[in-house]
């Protein structure tokens, strides 16, 4: 340990060593339980080479050994217990707090150069530190970290480029892993999971306080949504548009917009970012010709961005644009397969999966069911009078009408040629369908052309239909044949699916 961390000398200023067997366990502070064995304890007890463990969450110092005791100018071990990290830190020091913050929860350590402070003068120290995780909790969160200090020689100066190019490399390979992770999410994950997913990508790679994602919608409006986020509470549910906020400027301008200093700024408001103790920030658009919305990063305090954070960013953006036209794409293919191209209604399909949810729901609360199967009379001379073109401008007319008639809940299909059908998914009785079934009287399917009527069939859970027996084709089943019944008696009519099959209804 001695030949790859130090010794370390100590600072003029700072309190000299005394010999380590005059230093005893108890002066410099306790070991945390069992973690040390006595043969350990002794060696870091002689250690020439300052080391010291300190609680990942509250940064309480729980052992400095006698090197970093005296280094650090603590008088004696008794001053160790109370005193925090941040009790030693310079301004140098905190400015990186993040970015050690973020390598120790992602790697379980980090190794840089730093600056300590000397408690007593206050004069800074500097150094090189490795840190790492020497706890971790049973969800594999740190819980204890152990740091060893070594003096910056010449041989560390040399040594410098050599780790500051390791530092990089490292830092582009996790960089590339959490891109590729969130790339591998973004091929299957949904709009419920994606932007905070991107959000806390960011948040790990630059050690920002925040990171969200807000959606622009189609309309103007005073606010923009936010569909993801990362970073503490309370989360927005929506921020400023235009120059309200960074993020409605960035989706005024579509253009990434850097904020180094919330003091300076004067394009847009800040008053959300001083609210939430941000100092500074980053907007880039998600998607372009229109953008779809804005990913943000605020850091705490005042800082410029880098080019290689900025570019980290827009990567995410990226990921995220390509991911949200995956997702259209599969929306309006979803949608093209279960609605109907003419008219925009729900078709077969779409009205088998609704009806079945309907009647799952009735099984548990008893509620009633009903459908109506509804077809034009003569619809056939109507299309030769009027042509396909005619004929079409009178399924969609009769659609508009149906969709116009019905209640909020119930849903309007079309089944095919000029077939309909009505889904009420919870009526009292047959009397809520009969209602609706009297307004689907005289359809005007043309300007100026002959008013036509419709024959409607009625099929209702409880009335010779056993809710929790019955299919969703068995309930169009009998509502089609009480349709055709309905037909025979004269155009116009109704009828109600009964036991009594001589009642051919209205």
């Amino acid at each position: 340990m001695t030949e790859l961390f130090g010794p370390y000398r100590v600072p003029e200023g700072a309190a000299q060593s005394r010999s380590p067997e005059k230093v005893t366990r108890s002066e410099t502070g306790s070991f945390p339980g069992a973690a040390m064995s006595a043969q350990l304890a002794a060696a870091l007890e002689c250690a020439p080479t300052p080391v010291g463990l300190w609680e990942f969450g509250s940064g309480r110092l729980r052992y400095l050994n006698p090197a970093a005791a005296a280094l650090l100018g603590f008088e004696d071990g008794s001053e160790v217990p109370g005193r925090t990290v941040a009790d030693v830190r310079t301004d140098t020091a905190m400015a990186q707090a993040s970015e050690v913050f973020a390598a120790l929860t992602d790697r379980g350590r980090w190794c840089g150069r730093t600056e300590l402070r000397h408690l007593r003068t206050g004069a800074p120290i500097p150094t090189v530190l490795s840190v790492f995780v020497t706890e971790r909790d049973e969800n594999g969160r740190p819980l204890l970290i152990g740091a060893i200090a070594r003096e910056p020689s010449t041989a560390g100066v040399r040594e410098h480029p050599l780790l500051a190019a390791l530092a990089a490399a490292d830092q582009r390979c996790r960089e590339q892993h959490a891109l590729a992770e969130l790339s591998r999410l973004a091929v299957t994950a949904d709009l419920d999971t994606l932007p905070t997913a991107a959000t806390g990508t960011v948040t790990a790679l630059l050690g920002t306080r925040c990171a969200a994602v807000a959606r622009v919608p189609g309309a103007s409006g005073a606010v923009l949504p936010v569909l993801g986020y990362h970073g503490p509470g309370p989360r927005p549910s929506t921020v400023a548009a235009g120059r309200g906020s960074l993020t409605g400027y960035a989706a005024t301008e579509t253009a990434v917009v850097c904020c180094p200093d919330r003091a300076d700024e004067r394009r847009f408001a800040t008053a959300d970012m001083a609210a939430h103790g941000l100092g500074s920030g980053i907007g880039v658009p998600i998607g372009h010709d229109p953008i779809w919305g804005v990913l943000t990063a605020h850091f705490a305090g005042p800082r410029v961005t880098r080019e290689h954070e900025v570019a980290l960013v827009r990567a995410v953006a990226a990921v995220l644009s390509t991911a949200i036209g995956r997702i259209e794409v599969e929306e309006r293919l979803r949608h093209q397969s279960l609605h109907d191209p003419l008219t925009g209604l729900p078709n077969r399909t779409l009205a088998l999966e609704r009806i079945t949810a309907a009647l799952d729901q009735a099984a548990h609360t008893g509620i009633r069911v009903a459908v109506l199967v509804i077809d034009l009379d003569n619809f056939r001379h109507l299309n030769a009078r009027l042509g396909h073109a005619g004929g079409d401008a009178a399924l969609v007319r009769l659609a508009d009408r149906l969709r116009s008639l019905v209640r909020p809940t119930d849903i309007v299909a079309r089944l095919g040629g000029d077939e309909f059908l009505i889904l009420c998914p919870a009526v009292t009785g047959p009397a809520d369908a009969t209602a609706i079934a009297d307004r689907i009287a005289t359809v005007d399917p043309h300007p100026g052309a002959a008013p036509i009527t419709a024959s409607v069939g009625i099929a209702v859970t409880g009335v010779a239909v056993t809710g929790a027996a019955v299919s969703p084709h068995e309930l169009i089943h009998h509502a089609d044949r009480s349709m055709y019944r309905a037909k025979a008696t004269g155009p116009g009519r109704y009828a109600l699916h009964h036991p009594d099959p001589a009642d051919p209804g209205r």
